[in-house]
């Protein structure tokens, strides 16, 4: 229901319904791990924010491309759930269909979006492994992290 639900809020352009179902603390996390515990409340707001932001903008870019969604197998534990995905491109494009997973986390009974998996690699995590874990090594700070995160997407 909750990817069905944002997928029809995307179509008809009503990003602020969209977003009502992704998980932006679990994003944040996610990006951010191995520095989440250790930041204060207003530096994982900021993240929050910024991935709240960065989504809504995104939206009317990937509906640009994307044809639609077909969804297909769910799979995990009651807490976490993988929804089986083919992503529609299209076809005037380059773009081809795209096999992808979906992560979803249950937060206050109600499922959230909060990871895209492309051949079984997590977007976000992948983001933390190339960007924020590496300034975090050699002894930078979360707000380091952040700012490569941000130069990433821009």
């Amino acid at each position: 229901r909750t990817v069905t639900l944002t997928q029809h809020w995307i179509k008809h352009g009503d990003y602020n319904r969209a977003i009502a179902y992704v998980d932006f603390e679990g994003m944040a996390e996610i990006v951010m791990a191995g520095a989440w515990e250790k930041m204060s409340q207003k530096e994982k707001n900021e993240i929050i924010t910024f991935m709240k932001g960065l989504i809504k903008e995104k939206f009317p870019v990937i509906t640009q491309r994307l044809k639609l969604l077909k969804f297909g197998a769910i799979s995990g534990n009651g807490k976490q759930v993988m929804c089986e995905t083919l992503a529609v491109f299209d076809h005037t494009t380059e773009n081809k269909d795209q096999k992808i997973q979906i992560g979803l986390v249950k937060r206050d009974n109600e499922w959230k979006s909060v990871e895209l998996y492309i051949l079984r690699e997590g977007f976000l995590a992948g983001l933390n492994e190339d960007k924020v874990s590496p300034i975090l090594k050699r002894g930078g700070t979360p707000q380091d992290a952040l700012a490569a995160v941000k130069v990433f997407f821009q």
